[in-house]
């Protein structure tokens, strides 16, 4: 038990990734998830305090924007800022990453369900950028698909998020890191980076026309850098 928060946790749920520390926990009953942001032996003592406590405000302020326009992002139960500790909902489901492998086993509906998930995702994201804000590090991982229902997508890890005056180019951006992570990470994948840049267009055409516009000189742009090395 965690007294200080409440919280009965369960050390064996550990996972850990490139800045936190992730564990199962139950907090005031509640399944949850304790995510601890740890210190970086490399960093200076001060600067690494102050981004691991600019991280977790903007994983807080990312998650109350988004749920603010809609968009369905864990519940924030209890934060501690000295210790970067942020308890949340526990929201039951496989990554996108995975669920999206998974549907390789289902050739006859594969196309049409990661479609869906596609348009989905993409309207899902055109909303939080509507509202100003940009996730910052939108891949595959970073998503929830609750229950292996593709309509039912949470956005999680808002620690790169920022916002307030965003322009088409900060959106095409956050659009460009999740095309490139989709193609990087599963095969045969246009259809549903098609199905999400529709999705997208279809929530607000104004901005659809301009972040797509944006979205093809980034891409040019990407090209360049490859082909250069």
């Amino acid at each position: 038990m965690n007294t200080a928060y409440n919280s009965l946790l369960d050390p064996d749920s550990l996972r850990q990734g490139a800045e936190a520390k992730l564990y199962d926990c139950v907090y005031l009953g509640k399944p949850a998830i304790l995510k601890e942001r740890f210190s970086k032996k490399y960093r200076h003592e001060e600067l690494d305090k102050r981004l691991n406590f600019a991280r977790l405000r903007a994983e807080i302020r990312g998650i109350n924007k988004a749920q603010q326009v809609g968009v369905k992002a864990p519940a924030i139960y209890f934060v501690d800022t000295n210790r970067h500790i942020l308890i949340m909902e526990r929201v039951e489901g496989p990554t996108a990453k995975d669920w999206i492998e998974s549907q390789r086993q289902r050739a006859e509906e594969e196309f049409k369900v990661q479609a869906k998930f596609g348009e989905v995702l993409g309207g899902e994201i055109a909303k939080i950028h509507l509202s100003g804000l940009i996730h910052g590090d939108l891949t595959t991982s970073n998503m929830i698909v609750k229950n292996g229902d593709p309509g039912n997508l949470h956005l999680i890890d808002f620690g790169l998020a920022n916002s307030g005056k965003v322009i088409a180019e900060d959106k095409g951006v956050d659009l460009y890191v999740l095309e490139r992570a989709i193609q990087a990470t599963h095969i045969n994948c246009e259809h549903i980076v098609d199905a999400i840049l529709n999705g997208y267009k279809s929530v607000n055409a104004k901005q659809g026309e301009a972040v797509m516009a944006r979205l093809i000189a980034i891409r040019l742009r990407g090209r360049k850098r490859d082909m250069v090395g």
